[in-house]
């Protein structure tokens, strides 16, 4: 039987190009600097997995990091924060595999659903077209900034969890950080997911949407209900000081994003809107 020659060349590797140390026969890895050693010529197979390794790590981690967000948190984000990193993806890694999904979501809605999907809203609540355009008008802006605005929430999710947690000495800020990108990131990756799938259906849109602001906030009382080993009082009062503390830092921030739309003209012309969709009506 005849063999086909292999268009993939080898190529003799005998030092580390990142650290320039002599390698031993035969070595995967750089013993000085721990470094891969390259020695296929770049492929598309080659690229992709560079990819994997650098950003995501995702093979086998990727379904254990998400079944165990669910059965035991404490293990990936403490594991995480004592520096465990080969069992599961990184904090990083799941955030960027969260706002990719995110991503899709923005392009499919944008590119295939956004007219059908409101004008299926329009028939179910019986809104104007004013109304709906001025309500996807909003929705399409949020979404584009939806990567800026999941990348401002860790940190400010993390202080307010700080703030809240200011009498327990187990996590600081920036541990706090770390238990967001992955709580964060795993509710968005469901959530993403869910409307991805149910966006053909106005009704179902509008279910998962209205479910997925709840579930933020279950499963964040979850994550850290195992992370400090709280008791069913504590996680009360825990969640109810939480929530306070985001409505003021909240309330702040909208009263600054409404001298900034001030500025920019945005008032008046959603003023106008809302005002021809009164007129619509009458």
């Amino acid at each position: 039987m005849e063999t086909k020659p292999s268009d993939v060349k080898l190529v003799v590797v005998s030092y580390c190009r990142n650290c320039f140390k002599n390698l031993a026969p035969n070595a995967a890895f750089c013993e000085s600097c721990g470094a891969k050693i390259i020695k296929n010529r770049i492929t598309t197979k080659n690229l992709l997995e560079d990819f994997n390794d650098r950003f995501l790590s995702i093979d086998g981690a990727l379904p254990k990091t998400f079944i165990a967000l669910f059965t035991k948190p404490e293990d990936v984000i403490g594991g995480y924060i004592n520096g465990v990193r080969k069992r599961y993806i990184s904090a990083f890694g799941y955030f960027a595999l969260s706002l990719t999904i995110a991503g899709i979501y923005v392009f499919v809605i944008k590119e295939y659903f956004l007219d059908t999907l409101f004008d299926q809203l329009a028939l179910s609540s019986g809104s104007d077209q004013a109304q709906v355009d001025l309500t996807k008008k909003i929705t399409v802006g949020m979404n584009e900034y939806q990567g800026l605005l999941s990348i401002i929430s860790i940190p400010l999710l993390a202080l307010i969890s700080r703030i809240v947690f200011w009498n327990y000495k187990q996590f600081n800020y920036l541990e706090h950080v770390v238990i967001y990108l992955y709580a964060f990131s795993h509710i968005n990756i469901i959530f993403y997911a869910l409307i991805i799938l149910s966006i053909w259906s106005a009704p179902l849109y509008s279910f998962f949407s209205l479910v997925g602001m709840f579930g933020y906030i279950i499963y964040t009382g979850y994550v850290l209900k195992r992370l400090y080993n709280l008791n069913a009082a504590s996680l009360i009062l825990k969640t109810s000081l939480f929530l306070l503390i985001g409505s003021v830092l909240l309330l702040i921030l909208g009263i600054v994003i409404g001298i900034i739309m001030v500025k920019l003209g945005m008032i008046d012309e959603m003023l106008e809107n809302m005002q021809n969709a009164q007129s619509a009506k009458i």
